[in-house]
């Protein structure tokens, strides 16, 4: 009983089965309660026990003593390490936010589903387990589990034109994304021969294949080179130094092979096999046979090519393994997790379904489920493929300017609030793969700094977004315009206070945070010799900060006799709010916490 205890302790996945059996009763106490004569209100108690859920989540993920190591479990599908522990505690945090603000627009709305809550829930575990997922095809399924609860929340007021075209374009262009990803997953696995991270790691991360030609000298070149390029081959690539020792070992003390590798240091250990004279003796033969025999499954894999160069006194052969379809399966990854990111050009959904949804689906769509997508990417790009660091690179360097001066120019375009979020939402994913794309230490950390800032500063205009209600005849009109803000100044000066210090910020405007974080961005693409990028990333930066600075024109500066007149907001919600600003306010005065945060993300994952 104790030894079962301990196991359970250990198994790393606690959080997840938490939430998992938390759902189960929540489906059965869901169904019983709406199923009653009585047919009561059962949103309140749904949406407070949801939140009652993440708290524990939170709990139990912030006491998980897994955080200070890497654990990899269920058969190397799971990754426990820091940088999950950070991506699952931010977004469980993000997700209570986001449960406490949507209260009011849930009552306005009737919606009384207490399905609505747990497709909350499940969205919830599709990015725990993306966090954590150490396989290919464990991110595909936790993909699809966040995905298959946004389709469902993207379309869930049936009643509503609007959201069942966003719930069906969603789904379509969801559905076709994870087609891609499930493609490239495939195409890997016949390449590679694995799904897992830690095996593509091994096999693809310091040695790029195919690149590297080794010289010899002629007199190197005996009858037996054949087989001397394959061990070279194969014990530079596979390191195998403990096969040869345990091999030697089985030889006689006195034979020649075994004194001759004796006066070899284990980092010249291919040389030995190039010396004079040999193999010397028969006993010798049977050496080289042993070690192509146990390797005979590898060596089917590798194939040499040699030829003599001009000048004759040299010998030169070429390593290869074939990469470019490798290549065109990363390829198809990056498009379908860009579908999922909303980056130009696959970002066609994204204002439709960010404008038609619920506004409290779209709220958990712009601010949760990012966090999980950006933690695959980096265990892909930064984990898995770091060697071919210069093929990904310009392809995620050309993305993201697109994004930047898609999310820009055509967000000065637009008249309702929630559109031009939805493509200031794409021109800050734009930024984020610049600093994703520099492939170094520095970028990856402002990558991080990043994130941070965007989740706190979308978490407070969102909530501004849910609690200014507006007073009004046209009670079905829940989407805001621009000019809906007229004159919030008036209405209430701290909550516009608030919101134009945001919205300063998210644009990059000093002395916020937010400038801090984009100059650290920029400053990473120049350390990478990137410099056109940051170039270009700066200038439409200046452009992108015109539709920030016009709604704060309106909500302030506007010349109007009438403004707009909102319901009152709850304390709890006052409460909240200034502490998020206050806490954004804090980041400013003393950054320090965050970039040490970020870097030690940065030096328990590389």
């Amino acid at each position: 009983m104790i030894n079962d205890t301990l196991m359970f302790n250990e198994i790393g996945l606690l959080p997840e089965m938490f939430l998992i059996i938390s759902v189960v009763y929540f489906l059965m106490y869901g169904t019983f309660l709406s199923t009653s004569k009585n047919y009561p209100l059962i949103h309140i108690t749904s949406l407070n026990l949801s939140i009652l859920v993440l708290f524990l989540l939170g709990f139990l993920i912030i006491n998980d003593k897994l955080i200070v190591t890497k654990n990899i479990t269920f058969n190397y599908t799971i990754a426990q390490d820091y940088l999950s522990f950070f991506a699952k505690f931010l977004a469980v945090s993000a997700s209570v936010f986001c449960m406490i603000f949507i209260y009011q627009y849930i009552k306005s709305q009737k919606i009384n589903q207490f399905e609505y809550f747990l497709l909350f829930l499940l969205g919830i575990l599709g990015v725990l387990l993306l966090c954590s997922s150490n396989d290919l095809i464990t991110a595909y399924l936790a993909i699809e589990l966040q995905s298959l609860s946004f389709y469902v929340l993207a379309g869930f007021k049936k009643n509503s034109t609007f959201s069942v075209d966003a719930g069906l374009k969603y789904f379509i262009l969801g559905a076709f994304s994870s087609s891609l990803f499930l493609f490239g997953s495939s195409i890997i696995y016949g390449v590679t021969g694995t799904l897992t991270f830690t095996d593509i790691r091994e096999l693809f991360f310091w040695i790029f294949p195919a690149s590297n030609s080794v010289e010899y000298f002629l007199n190197h070149y005996t009858i037996h080179m054949n087989d001397i390029l394959l061990m070279d081959s194969l014990l530079e690539k596979m390191v195998l130094v403990e096969l040869t020792n345990s091999l030697l070992n089985a030889l006689p003390s006195n034979n020649v092979l075994v004194e001759k590798f004796n006066n070899y240091p284990n980092e010249s250990i291919i040389e030995f096999f190039f010396d004079d004279n040999f193999p010397q003796s028969q006993e010798d033969d049977s050496f080289v046979f042993q070690i192509i025999q146990n390797l005979e499954s590898i060596s089917q894999s590798l194939r040499c090519f040699y030829s003599k160069t001009l000048n004759q006194n040299t010998i030169f052969y070429h390593k290869t393994f074939n990469v470019n379809f490798l290549q065109f399966a990363i390829i198809f990854i990056f498009i379908s997790l860009f579908f999922k990111l909303a980056l130009a050009p696959f970002h066609l959904w994204s204002p439709d379904v960010y404008e038609g949804s619920l506004s409290s689906s779209t709220f958990f769509f712009v601010v949760v489920p990012k966090i999980g997508i950006f933690i695959l990417l980096i265990r892909l790009c930064y984990y898995c493929f770091y060697g071919f660091i210069d093929n990904w690179r310009y392809f995620l360097v050309i993305i993201s300017i697109i994004s930047i001066i898609v999310g820009s120019f055509v967000g000065l375009e637009q008249r309702k609030l929630k559109s031009l979020l939805a493509y200031s939402s794409i021109s800050h994913m734009g930024y984020s793969v610049i600093a994703f794309s520099c492939g170094t230490f520095e970028g990856l950390q402002m990558l991080f700094s990043y994130l941070i800032i965007y989740i706190c500063s979308g978490l407070c205009i969102w909530s501004l977004f849910l609690v200014t209600r507006i007073k009004t005849t046209y009670f079905k009109k829940q989407n805001k315009d621009l000019t809906d803000f007229v004159l919030l100044k008036r209405s209430n000066k701290m909550l516009a206070i608030f919101f134009a210090t945001v919205l300063l910020s998210i644009a990059g405007f000093p002395p916020m945070i937010g400038f801090l974080v984009k100059i650290g961005i920029f400053l990473a693409a120049l350390e990478s010799s990137m410099y056109f990028v940051g170039f270009i990333s700066i200038l439409i930066s200046v452009i992108s900060t015109f539709y920030y600075i016009r709604i704060i024109k309106i909500a302030f500066f506007e010349k109007v006799l009438v403004g707009r007149l909102y319901y009152p907001i709850t304390f709890q919600k006052i409460i909240l709010l200034v502490g998020l600003f206050y806490f954004l306010i804090y980041l400013f005065i003393n950054p320090a916490i965050l970039y040490l945060f970020s870097y030690k993300i940065c030096l328990t994952f590389l």
